[in-house]
């Protein structure tokens, strides 16, 4: 058991990695972040009563960003993971049918056609920090953006939806 207050992380070898919080009445708060993405959050009470809510990559970045204070929701642009001095920092997943998908970012134009810049793609376990203009972009990867608030609505609808 971990002490009250501290974080506990474990590995858990093909399935992806696990943190436990240990709550102030002795109950337990257990985060397992999965190589897919997908997050699974255990609760469980002083008296073992356990609940369990499974969310998407998606959701749980926006959920984090409530619980940490930063969760910022413009009218423009319901996506919006942090607004720092007036630069927005989003995670946006490439779907199968996106239109960016199969194309490279200078193909695509994204940054003259959105002014929205691709700062990062994740791909799997691979990060591509200041990806190349000739960086093929991929259905399933998760492109970190920054630009300005009001841009993002035209870039999710011409390169992502």
């Amino acid at each position: 058991m971990t002490e009250k207050g501290q974080i506990q992380e474990d590995d858990l070898p093909g399935i992806g990695r696990r943190f436990t919080f240990t709550l102030p009445d002795d109950g337990q708060i257990c985060v397992v972040i999965h190589h897919t993405g997908r997050r699974d959050l255990y609760f469980t009470e002083p008296d073992g009563d356990a609940q369990v809510l499974s969310v998407d990559d998606d959701l749980a970045r926006r959920l984090g960003a409530v619980i940490a204070g930063s969760y910022f929701t413009p009218a423009a642009a319901q996506r919006v993971e942090a607004v720092i001095g007036g630069l927005l920092i989003d995670w946006v997943t490439v779907g199968e049918a996106s239109p960016v998908a199969g194309r490279t970012i200078a193909e695509a134009g994204i940054r003259q056609r959105s002014r929205i810049t691709v700062a990062a793609i994740v791909r799997g376990d691979q990060s591509i920090v200041a990806p190349e203009p000739e960086e093929e972009v991929r259905p399933g990867d998760q492109l970190v953006v920054v630009g300005r608030p009001e841009d993002l609505p035209g870039f999710l609808d011409q390169f992502i939806h």
